[in-house]
């Protein structure tokens, strides 16, 4: 692969198929000129380089390669690393950008923009400058001039767009020009004839399927240019791909969702009409336990939540204006979809079709209330969203419910790439009435996966937030203001003046936060038309303390005026909501661990490995080609030079990153004791030092490193006094919140539980992965020794067990007279690798905090396995039982 595919790969975060498709082009490229090359040998040389070596054969007038690459893969962002491409290899500067629409057209002008999150050429913004952008709305402002009848155009060292869609260049049904095509005086040609007229114009056909037609081809071919890259996932023609990605690849290699197709089979004696019913209520029970996972993810992971939507197919326009009445109505499901449905139309065509669409593209926002999308045959492209898990086709013959088009719509990832959890990286297709059919279809499919719900129900679940004492947003002003007071224990708060300065510290940043909260300073949403303006209901609900809500607040400041109170607290009611937190909070410092690593080089023998130098003399032999004689032979200049021993110094000192200056008396020793052993004069060394230089280097440096000394050291920096747990979020089944210290049987499913009642922790509900974290949590508000503690929420702690992976304790222990982080593990897991990597940072970890502990207090660091945790015995006893790990 070349050196300048790499480099766009790594500045733009290619994904693996972005960057083989690239490769091809640059395999192609490298082998021809297209401005100087015929078609027929740019297309010959395209089909010896591109992927499995196909004939490639366009069908247009020009040379045009065709990317055939699965919808969600990222066909936008390929295309601007093709242009790029283009412009550093080639110098090409016109890039003329075909859409298929007004939708798609109106998204890839914003994409233009730096300042858009998906800008075509994200992460080259320090290579190149802006691109200078002209579309149908300013292109008869276009920097060109005639003198002569010849025309001139400004040198620009900057790549030009071009972007219009196939409407702007000729009307589909009567072939008539547009403006396009007619005589512009500000230009002094149309505007075609000047694009005609670069030697350079390259064509990108986003959507490409859709200009086959004879007209569009016969507008496309005026332009003349002399290279079309094409862009679709369902190509007209395949005589002219040179890379494919496929569905099947984007699913199983992490890039895609992976479709799961949902059903029923015990659908008899049901009418067609009870199963249409029964699709939908499945397919939200789906969505709304979705709603709940993807909350806690979002939540756990400190990233925007993800609003998951509904797809429901219908199979006319009456049909989805029935659906509509039934679930935007009060009597369904009690109204809590009123006001979150919205029909699209596919039948409908031109502006009014165009403008259903663009309404469609706000619907990734939390702040969008539409969760459900009814729609009628296919959505056209231009409907790319990442938030779409469910689907529902209803009335749908059986070919039509694993119809690409409109699955495709739902594979893209909401986080660009697959998470682990199946609840996320999946794309639920509920296909009852089809559904036995569809198993044996897809048994043998590498890109379906499918699930029985008659023996697995869709289970509801309902997203719960747990918070300590406090709400999140006050626990952000205590955290502002302790720290500002410079307070490092919660036991320092019993004291009134610490309270008092606490409370001075509160006042200051409430006032700050509160300025930034006026509703008049919040910017409006990326710039995109909402679907406010087409439904004014709302139904975001939020919560505080243990409450339960299903969809999260949305605010663009610090505090959500919806949970935090509108007056600033009184002294006295902060310092007793303060002292109440401090109770049950435990003083634990965010400790950031680093390793490393100090090398010392000692003076050692240095031996010649290489066993002879030859330093032949060379000739320049004089030889008549005619007569076939030699004619004379004259000594040649051997090379040599300057100095051998600053040759080899400066070479090593390249060559071992670990060397400095610092250690130029080291290097010196060991290139003077290996040039003693080389015998011959000074004159002699230099020569062969010249000739051999790598060869010594590679010596001395194999030697070198034989006898370094490495020391490496585990070093820690404070990054905060005192850590503030905040809430976390746990999806819970129907009835899934009981006492913690209550008979329960259901083990095999703790995780859907809420375990509520605890006195000694930090928060007064807390959900465990075993039923031995449970017991072990009675163990600890039964022992009187225990004064607090706390079961971590996911990344908070800020103690990482390798590179970019937080490990997140069990608990955190306070009694007193000491100070724990305990990990309890099935005996069977107690030895694996990730279990000892974790509890070796965890011992670190400890041995760092107890140093910095403000009550001075020793840190311990507990492995117990579960056969050691029984209810009766002490904490310390249990913690007695915790198995070593040995210390690296």
């Amino acid at each position: 692969m070349a050196d300048v595919v790499k480099s766009i790969s790594y500045a733009m975060s290619l994904r693996t198929p972005q960057e083989e498709a690239l490769s091809y082009l640059d395999a192609i490229s490298s082998h021809c000129d297209y401005k100087n090359d015929d078609k027929t040998a740019v297309e010959a040389v395209a089909s010896e380089n591109c992927e499995n070596q196909r004939t490639v054969n366009s069908k247009f007038e020009f040379p045009s390669f065709c990317y055939a690459m699965a919808t969600g893969i990222g066909k936008t962002r390929l295309m601007g690393a093709s242009i790029y491409y283009l412009y550093k290899t080639k110098g090409y500067k016109h890039f003329f950008i075909l859409a298929p629409g007004s939708t798609i057209y109106d998204k890839l002008r914003k994409e233009t923009n730096p300042n858009h999150p998906k800008y075509i050429f994200k992460g080259l913004e320090a290579e190149m400058g802006k691109p200078k952008v002209y579309d149908g709305e300013n292109y008869d402002r276009y920097p060109v001039r005639f003198e002569q009848l010849s025309m001139f155009v400004d040198n620009t060292s900057d790549i030009q767009l071009f972007i219009f869609n196939i409407g702007k260049i000729f009307n589909s049904k009567t072939d008539t020009e547009f403006n396009f095509h007619k005589f512009k005086e500000t230009l002094g040609a149309s505007f075609a004839d000047v694009l005609a007229q670069f030697d350079d114009l390259v064509i990108c056909m986003d959507e490409a399927h859709r200009y086959y037609a004879p007209a569009s081809m016969k507008a496309i071919n005026y332009l003349k240019p002399i290279l079309g890259l094409e862009f679709t996932a369902t190509p007209k023609s395949t005589s002219n791909i040179i890379y494919a990605y496929d569905i099947a690849r984007g699913a199983t290699e992490g890039f895609l969702k992976i479709p799961v197709v949902m059903g029923r089979s015990n659908t008899a004696g049901y009418s067609q009409e009870d199963i249409e019913e029964m699709k939908i209520r499945d397919g939200l029970t789906l969505h709304e336990n979705r709603k709940a996972i993807l909350r806690e993810y979002c939540s756990n992971n400190h990233t925007d939540y993800v609003k998951p939507i509904v797809l429901i197919a219908c199979k006319d326009t009456d049909h989805a204006k029935q659906i509509r009445e039934k679930i935007d109505s009060d009597d369904f499901l009690k109204g809590k979809y009123k006001g979150k449905v919205i029909e699209i139309h596919s039948k409908q065509t031109g502006e009014e079709s165009e403008e259903n669409v663009r309404l469609l593209l706000s619907i990734e926002s939390s702040s969008n209330p539409i969760e459900i999308v009814l729609h009628v045959y296919k959505l056209k492209e231009g409907w790319d969203v990442n938030n779409l898990f469910t689907i529902i086709p209803l009335n749908a013959a059986k070919s039509d419910i694993l119809a690409m088009q409109t699955i495709g719509r739902g594979l893209r990832l909401p986080f660009g790439e697959q998470t682990g959890d199946e609840k996320i990286d999946t794309l639920d297709i509920v296909a009852h009435d089809h559904y036995r059919e569809l198993v044996d279809e897809i048994k043998s499919s590498d890109i379906f996966r499918y699930r029985d719900l008659d023996s697995q129900s869709a289970e509801h679940t309902e997203s719960v937030d747990v918070t300590a004492s406090a709400s999140d947003e006050q626990l952000s002003l205590f955290d502002d203001a302790i720290a500002s007071a410079g307070v490092k224990s919660f036991t320092d708060i019993s004291n009134p003046k610490t309270q008092h300065e606490i409370y001075e510290e509160y006042k200051k940043n409430f006032m700050t936060t509160q300025r930034k909260a006026k509703p008049d300073e919040t910017p409006a949403d990326d710039g995109q038309m909402t679907l406010f303006d087409m439904n004014s209901e709302s139904s975001s609900s939020t919560a505080s303390g243990s409450s339960v809500t299903n969809e999260p607040a949305t605010s663009n400041t610090t505090i959500d005026p919806k949970q935090s109170p509108s007056k600033m607290m009184s002294e006295e009611d902060f310092s007793k909501s303060l002292v109440e937190y401090a109770v049950k909070a435990i003083s634990v410092p965010k400790i950031l661990v680093q390793t490393t690593s100090e090398v010392k080089f000692k003076r050692f023998e240095v031996k010649r490995s290489i066993t002879d130098f030859e330093v032949a003399k060379a000739q320049i032999e004089r030889f008549d080609a005619i007569n076939q004689k030699l004619l004379a032979v004259i000594d040649a200049q051997i090379l040599e030079v300057n100095d051998a021993m600053n040759t080899l110094a400066c070479m090593l000192l390249d060559t071992i990153s670990e060397l400095s200056f610092d250690d130029a008396d080291f290097v010196i020793d060991v290139v003077e004791q290996y040039l003693s052993q080389i015998d011959g004069t000074e004159e002699e060394k230099k020569q062969i030092v010249r000739r051999y230089a790598s060869m010594i280097i590679n010596d001395i440096r194999k030697q070198i490193y034989e006898h370094v000394e490495r020391k490496t050291e585990d070093i820690h920096l404070v990054q905060k006094d005192l850590i503030i747990f905040k809430k976390f979020i746990k999806s819970v089944k129907d009835d899934g919140q009981i006492k913690f210290d209550k008979p329960f049987t259901d083990k095999a499913n703790i995780k859907k539980y809420l375990f509520t009642g605890y006195k000694k922790s930090y928060y007064p509900s807390n959900a465990f992965d075993s039923d031995s974290e449970r017991q072990f949590s009675i163990i600890l508000e039964e022992d009187p020794d225990v004064i607090r503690w706390i079961k971590p929420p996911l990344n908070q702690l800020g103690l990482f067990w390798k590179a970019g992976q937080q490990y997140n304790p069990d608990f955190l222990i306070e009694t007193s007279s000491d100070k724990y982080m305990v990990e309890v593990k099935a005996l069977k897991d107690l030895t694996t690798d990730e279990v000892i990597a974790k509890a070796k940072e965890g011992i670190k970890w400890c041995g760092f905090a107890s140093s910095a502990d403000p009550d001075h207090k020793t840190w311990h660091y507990r492995l117990v396995s579960d056969d050691n945790i029984k209810p009766g015995n002490s904490c310390k006893f249990t913690l007695g039982t915790a198995h070593s790990v040995k210390e690296d």
